[in-house]
């Protein structure tokens, strides 16, 4: 992270743990004055992008993550270190237990004994190869991890034990079953769009959903047929509230009318460091070592989704690089996010085989140089043309994000100053990313340049694969979307050997390739990365930050409780 002031202070602030009075629902008092954690209470949970649906494996929208929280439990957890433990899984397959074939192909998952889903049904291995039957339906909704491309077949071996085996080695295949789908509440692996699981799933974690008002609020109460008996949820529940202006919810929370905002980026981290600088009850725990999302601009590389026409502007290698160099990051992380943020070139930069490369310098001077040997040439407006092609572009990002919107402006008036013009148009989460039959930009090609935050992931292969050709929808009724409408042979058989190659050296190796190749070709060009940074009332005990995700972990939310006393 950058130095400055403010992280320093903030720092300070923590330690001296100052507090003031904050509004809880159902908090009890502890006995004797002491901050002891005390069972039952409502936990406040703001939401700033609403998804349609709160099933992950049928949404890509990040509101629907929400659900990995509190309902939704994997086989296997991911620490902040990157290592993966055992969780609805009885242990790790390796090769040493015997639960990796010694080809690589072959996986045997086991499960713990007792579990059950939020409904009381038994959680079985039928529900394992379940879920891999949706992935395999033709036409499927499900938009599942690729790992699941790769599944040549399965055997169920006993109510507790599925083994499945792959077409190649799958280095990932612990990425099968972040959500495993209930078969009991399907009719079938062929599943309609209106199935109510898809909005509402049911889970095996700590809580389910009692109720959603869209727009309004979603409430999850205590699941009363929760598996682990010896950790049953402390919290009576949790009610998320919808506020889709992320900078209204930032407020709110140091005001202490919510306990946690799901989607805090590195752009609200100033102003929640002033307020518990100012005394706000508010545990802000910073891990400088972890990079956190990096926010990227999404160059279209195709002219309106028609991929191998490229972009009449962007399509354009050296307006690609003029952006690079004539964006002022180290400006935008020290004026706009008060120095909480890194610089990073990778596509790749965090978990296995990542790696923080310097971004292209800022060089206004050599970006229009770029520029006019490309024949770009200076209209009398400021802008630049070739071939009677103005370089005017859409510039878009989700709508509601005040912060955001301040650094989006420094980069329009960056480009600008280069001869490229942006056109500000900012939209919904749901009109970015959905899928193509709903106008999904994204899915439709239907943009220029879009802004975003992705890419942290323990291991490389499904963030990689976003970019791979494959990936592309071939239509309106294919789900999915393309970051970049980018397609690029050398790119995507570096991505077979990641998704392939046992080896780590080699896979490693594959994985650098692929960063210095997509630096060069920018289908995308990264801003700054987050820092990796949790906060969240002080007045909530039994928070942890110590999984991949942080407080967004159902292996944590079981431990949510009130300290002190409240209202």
């Amino acid at each position: 992270m950058n130095s400055s002031s403010r992280p320093r202070r903030a720092a300070q602030a923590i330690a001296a743990g100052a507090a003031i009075a904050v509004a809880m629902v159902g908090c009890a008092a502890s006995p004797g004055g002491d901050a002891a954690p005390e069972a039952g209470g409502i936990a406040v949970v703001a939401l700033t992008q609403e998804p349609g649906m709160l099933s992950p494996m049928f949404n890509t929208q990040s509101g629907s993550n929400l659900t990995f929280a509190f309902v939704v439990e994997p086989l296997f957890t991911t620490l902040d270190t990157g290592e993966r433990v055992a969780n609805l899984a009885a242990e790790i397959p390796t090769r040493e237990n015997g639960m990796v074939s010694e080809d690589g192909l072959t996986v045997t998952y086991a499960l713990h004994d007792g579990i059950t889903w939020s409904d009381g049904e038994p959680f079985t291995a039928d529900d394992l190869a379940f879920t891999i039957d949706v992935t395999k339906e033709p036409g499927t909704l499900a938009i599942p991890d690729p790992e699941y491309a790769s599944v040549a077949s399965y055997e169920v071996v006993d109510p507790q034990t599925i083994a499945v085996t792959f077409v190649a080695p799958q280095p990932n295949y612990l990425n099968l079953f972040r959500q495993v789908l209930p078969k009991h509440r399907f009719d079938g692996p062929s599943i309609a769009e209106d199935d109510p699981e898809l909005r509402e799933p049911t889970g095996t974690g700590p809580f389910v959903i009692d109720k959603w008002t869209s727009g309004d609020e979603i409430a999850f109460v205590r699941n009363e047929h929760y598996w682990r008996t010896d950790t049953p949820p402390l919290l009576d529940g949790v009610t998320v509230k919808i506020n889709p202006d992320l900078t209204t919810a930032v407020n709110g929370f140091t005001r202490g009318e919510f306990d946690l905002v799901f989607g805090l980026t590195a752009g609200d981290l100033d102003e929640v460091a002033a307020a518990v600088d100012s005394g706000a009850p508010i545990e802000l725990h910073e891990k400088p070592e972890n990079t956190g999302f990096v926010e990227w601009l999404w160059l279209n590389n195709s002219a309106g989704g028609q991929l191998g026409t490229p972009h009449p502007v962007l399509g354009d290698p050296a307006i690609r690089e003029a952006i690079d160099l004539g964006i002022d990051r180290e400006g935008i992380l020290e004026d706009v996010l008060g120095g909480f943020g890194t610089l990073s070139n990778s596509l790749v930069y965090s978990g296995f085989g990542g790696e923080l490369t310097e971004t292209a310098p800022f060089d206004p001077e050599a970006a229009r140089e770029v520029l006019e040997d490309a024949g770009w040439t200076l209209g009398g407006d400021g802008v630049r043309s070739k071939d009677g092609v103005r370089a005017s572009v859409k510039f878009q990002t989700i709508s509601g994000d005040e912060v955001r919107a301040l650094y989006q402006q420094v980069i329009q008036q960056n480009l600008k100053d280069i001869g490229i013009e942006t056109v500000i148009e900012n939209v919904p989460s749901n009109l970015m990313f959905g899928d193509a039959a709903d106008g999904g930009l994204l899915a439709t090609g239907d943009f220029d340049i879009m802004m975003s935050r992705a890419g942290k992931l323990p291991d490389p292969s499904e963030w990689m694969m976003e970019f791979a050709s494959a990936r592309i929808p071939s239509g309106p009724d294919t789900p999915g979307y393309s970051y970049a409408w980018w397609s690029n042979a050398e790119y995507d058989a570096l991505v077979d050997t990641v998704n392939s190659e046992l080896d780590p050296e080699l896979r490693e190796q594959a994985v650098h390739e692929a960063n210095r190749l997509f630096a060069a070709e920018r289908p995308a060009i990264p801003i700054y990365a987050s820092p990796t940074a949790w906060a969240w009332s002080s007045q909530l005990s039994g928070v942890t930050d110590d999984s991949w995700n942080g407080p967004w972990d159902t292996t944590s939310s079981v431990h949510w409780s009130f300290s002190g006393s409240g209202e």
